[in-house]
């Protein structure tokens, strides 16, 4: 399963980089933050190898990933407001992120349950706002063709699913012969997102979205 995610991982981001010229602002951002998942994924393997544990890998992927997809969501909203309250969130999660591995959670011990909650909770709502303008804002073209909506149902599918995922590992505690269900049901959520954001890459295009070109 692993390795299926890392080459799979190696895929989105070459059509990322193979399509690259043609796609829009927001998804160049999100080309980048493919190939650094996939940069993480083989620290976190290096680390837990050499150091037992993978701790600080996750939190920089934490934080880096919610600058990522905020940044690409900032470049698709319209409203100004809204833009400015992206940026806002992004400055205030990183000084929480900051306080969070220096005093609650450390940096080299722990995963960052604390930072994890509140983004995946901003994914669902900026998921839910972006529905709302793509509403406001129909283009001429069917939806399935449109990367923005693929990107959506992709931050919308990952934050709920992961909040489960999240609520069911108490129950996984007190069984230790389930924890191959954590693994498998974890990689399946992460793997179906990057499938969902393989597919809204591919879609994207300046001839199709000129609002965020």
């Amino acid at each position: 399963m692993v390795v299926f995610y890392g080459l799979l991982l190696l895929i989105v981001s070459g059509v990322g980089i193979f399509r690259y010229k043609k796609l829009t602002v927001p998804f160049k951002i999100l080309t980048w933050s493919v190939l650094f998942v996939f940069l993480c994924n083989v620290l976190s393997k290096l680390f837990s190898i050499k150091y037992k544990t993978n701790a600080p890998v996750l939190q920089v992927e934490c934080i880096a990933e919610y600058i990522f997809y905020s940044l690409v969501y900032y470049y698709l909203f319209k409203n100004k407001k809204l833009k400015k309250l992206i940026l806002l969130s992004i400055a205030l999660v990183t000084i929480f992120f900051i306080v969070n591995a220096s005093i609650f959670q450390p940096f080299d011990k722990v995963f960052p349950t604390n930072l994890y909650i509140p983004t995946q909770i901003l994914y669902v709502l900026f998921s839910l706002l972006m529905f709302k303008q793509m509403l406001l804002y129909p283009l001429k073209i069917n939806i399935i063709e449109q990367g923005v909506f693929w990107y959506n149902t992709a931050m919308l599918f990952y934050a709920t699913t992961m909040f489960l995922n999240l609520g069911l590992t108490n129950i996984y505690a007190q069984h230790n012969h389930w924890d191959n269900y954590i693994f498998y049901f974890w990689y399946g959520i992460v793997s179906v997102f990057h499938i969902l954001i393989g597919i809204s890459i591919l879609t994207d295009g300046k001839e199709i979205n000129k609002s965020y070109a």
